[in-house]
């Protein structure tokens, strides 16, 4: 979903879609090919830590960028 208000743009996407079990296998090969190994176990344990982190901090924002002519992206979990 994409939301525009004011030259500020909102793609909302659910942290449960987004991060989730399906996600680990991908994110352990792309960290296998830099060198770190990490177990299933263990990814699964840092995704259930953002998840928590998130309910708890419900305005974290990862990346919020702006340009010079004020249009603002921000990327929230």
């Amino acid at each position: 979903m994409k939301i525009t208000v004011n030259n500020h743009t909102v793609f909302l996407f659910p942290t449960g879609l987004v991060v989730n079990r399906l996600t680990v296998g991908i994110i352990r090969r792309k960290l296998k090919k830099e060198g770190i190994i990490l177990t299933r176990k263990q990814i699964i344990l840092f995704i259930t830590e953002i998840k928590r982190y998130k309910k708890e901090n419900t305005a974290w924002n990862i990346i919020e960028v702006a340009n010079t002519s004020g249009d603002i992206i921000e990327i929230k979990v």
